[in-house]
């Protein structure tokens, strides 16, 4: 059974992917605010274990998970124009990565559904 994983290359992809992405976050000065004590090695590492686990169909409880570690950026402003740039980062990354565009979009769709969450709602 293949996977979105497996379909847009394992881990190097999502390696390089979360790498770039983490390189734009750290640009966004909008996104400051909730990154600042955010150490970027420890945080590109989660990410990774995460869009495995979410790219192969194994991030059981994935919801609950981005409200209990996402819960206290509610505290700090977080909104949904906040989650908006995150995601148009998110995208800019895939397509300069040239993802095809049906990965991108399942991607995304994936984070969408996590928006509540995320935002504590």
């Amino acid at each position: 059974m293949t996977t979105l994983y497996s379909d847009i290359g394992g881990g190097p992809a999502v390696n390089a992917a979360v790498d770039l992405f983490y390189d734009k976050i750290s640009h966004e000065n909008s996104l400051d605010s909730f990154f600042k004590d955010i150490d970027f090695t420890t945080q590109r590492g989660k990410m990774k274990k995460f869009l495995t686990l979410l790219m192969t169909g194994q991030a059981e409880n994935s919801s609950d998970y981005m409200r209990r570690s996402h819960s206290h950026l509610k505290d700090r402003g977080m909104d949904d124009s906040h989650f908006d740039t995150v995601g148009l980062l998110l995208k800019e990354t895939l397509e300069e990565l040239n993802v095809p565009s049906n990965f991108i979009a399942q991607i995304l769709g994936a984070v969408e559904g996590l928006r509540d969450p995320v935002l504590n709602r």
